[in-house]
Parts: structure tokens; C-alpha cells; sequence
């Protein structure tokens, strides 16, 4: 049985609109850069956990559109 990782299937299916977030902790540059044109050409929008650039990889954040990735990332920022 072959399997790949799930980072980039969840990312397509994102930019398709079949769902409405993906958040990855420890992506590498090459998991991600691909992915950044394709989403955002979708309308959705890739941040870092820190509100950077994702290029560098790292904790990355998408989501389907602006509003709704400020709410996850408050979400995810907030102290408990």
C-alpha cells in the first residue's frame, strides 16, 4: 500500500473549497511553496502561526478566506 503525506492533499482540497481549513506545525519550504499560488489563486489565504510569510515553512496556517484565517489565527494565539 502506497501513502503520501497529507499536507498536500489537504491544501488541494482547500483550494478546491471542500474544506474550509488546514493548519501543519512543522512543514518544510518545499511542502509548502508549491501550494502558497495555487490556494491563493483560490482566494484563500497562507500565513505563518506568527503572521509571516510561509515560504520558509514552518507552523503554516490556510484557510478559504481572509475572515476566516484572523479567526483562526486569534484562535490559536490565544493564551488559555
Amino acid at each position: 500500500m502506497t501513502r503520501y503525506g497529507g499536507e498536500c492533499y489537504a491544501m488541494a482540497m482547500l483550494a478546491a473549497g471542500h474544506i474550509d481549513i488546514c493548519v501543519e506545525y512543522s512543514l518544510q519550504p518545499y511542502d509548502i511553496i508549491p501550494l502558497i499560488p495555487i490556494i491563493e489563486h483560490a482566494g484563500g489565504v497562507v500565513i505563518t502561526l506568527d503572521g509571516s510569510r510561509p515560504e520558509q515553512g514552518g507552523a503554516v496556517v490556510a484557510a478559504a478566506n481572509l475572515e476566516l484565517h484572523q479567526q483562526v489565527l486569534h484562535l490559536l494565539n490565544t493564551e488559555r
